[in-house]
């Protein structure tokens, strides 16, 4: 973020006039200017390093890279380019004691009208699908009667990999497994990271490992190693799955300084599952396209796509006995507004902004909507959405 340095002549704001007061505004000047500085700094270090591939941004809108599209600007905003930028930018941001916060595809996030003043590095670069064969098995899909053979895949797909790119290459090869997730916004590294839930199917359900990076574990003199010292380094690290550090809208890298970068998710090929990029049998790859328009078109007909949201805004509780949009429902808050935020005329668990909403309309919403439950039902919401 550029920050600006504040002039006399040119501020409408008239200085403090007594000494000790002009001397701390004038102190309070230099602070900006050198954070500015500094944070162009540390992002033309992390350009110039040979290691680094990508783009580096300052003063970006947040507004951009959320879906509820509310937030201020980011000091500065990273897109590594590939796994070793990544480990680039945060070894230089590690050297500097730099902030830093990662970001997803940004749909389930609602940044505050200040911003970020963390150094934001964005995944959606990190990309690649493939798959390894595992073994074969005779199968009978009773809407899918041409299907007589299957086998066992382990897809692994960039952590940016947008569901869209995901669900539209499984159609191609015949991939069935993640159809549920079709129409989610975001990122599958996002989707692992939250534990994305879509009718009844938790993501975690087809994860069998993660490849992910440990900032604390990166070497603040990354860009001065031989390529010898680079292979050596073990800079990313796998986690095998563990179901018991897995539940609802839970996952074991929540709370935790890691970056995650790649997914192998248990998938299943059908009909004929060739590799070397030839398609799978037009029979295979209609069935799951179907599987996945019927899953996006369900999405557009509960009004998921209507207006800029962040998804579902609250968690469903099963002490409760309903969703949590019902409750919402029973308690008459649909069409509630605070600004431009408003809980959504369709959906009792969906806040959108209405075109000119801030983060504090969203966040007043969030409280208004918590209160009214708790004191009509007795039930505490909780939000599922994160906010910053």
């Amino acid at each position: 973020m550029v920050l600006p340095i504040v002039l006399y002549k040119r501020n409408p704001i008239i200085p403090p006039q007594s000494g000790l007061c002009y001397s701390l505004f004038l102190q309070n000047c230099a602070i900006i200017y050198s954070m500015a500085s500094s944070i162009r700094e540390i992002g033309e270090n992390i350009k110039n390093s040979p290691l680094f591939k990508g783009d580096i941004q300052y003063g970006v809108p947040m507004s951009e890279h959320t879906t509820m599209k509310v937030g201020g600007p980011a000091s500065i905003f990273i897109e590594p380019e590939d796994d070793l930028s990544l480990a680039a930018a945060v070894s230089i941001l590690r050297k500097n004691r730099a902030p830093i916060f990662t970001l997803g595809g940004g749909s389930n996030l609602v940044v505050n009208d200040g911003g970020i003043k963390k150094a934001v590095i964005s995944t959606c670069r990190l990309k690649g699908i493939s798959v390894k064969a595992k073994k074969s098995f005779p199968v009978q899909i009773e809407d899918f009667p041409e299907a007589k053979e299957a086998v066992e895949l382990v897809l692994s797909a960039g952590a940016g990999n947008s569901f869209k790119e995901l669900n539209g290459w499984c159609a191609k090869y015949g991939v069935q497994g993640l159809e549920y997730f079709s129409g989610l916004p975001g990122t599958c590294g996002g989707a692992a990271y939250m534990n994305a839930r879509c009718y009844e199917h938790n993501f975690s359900s087809l994860i069998s490992a993660v490849t992910y990076l440990d900032i604390d574990a990166i070497p603040t003199n990354l860009d001065e190693q031989s390529p010898f010292q680079l292979e050596e380094a073990s800079l990313f690290k796998r986690y095998e799955m563990d179901e018991s550090e897995w539940a609802y809208k839970k996952s074991p890298f929540q709370g935790k300084r890691f970056i995650i970068t790649k997914l192998e998710l248990n998938v299943t090929g059908l009909d004929v599952y060739v590799s070397g990029g030839q398609s799978a049998s037009p029979a295979a790859g209609a069935y799951i396209a179907k599987k996945n328009s019927f899953y996006i078109n369900d999405r557009t007909e509960k009004g998921h796509f209507r207006a800029p949201s962040a998804g579902s805004m609250f968690k469903n509780n099963h002490d409760f006995g309903k969703p949590s949009g019902a409750i919402i429902d029973e308690v008459g808050l649909r069409g509630l507004k605070v600004g431009g935020a408003q809980v959504a005329p369709w959906h009792g668990n969906i806040i959108i902004n209405t075109g000119n909403a801030t983060a504090a309309d969203v966040t007043a919403l969030v409280d208004r909507v918590k209160q009214a439950v708790s004191e009509n039902k007795g039930f505490l919401l909780e939000t599922e959405v994160i906010f910053v």
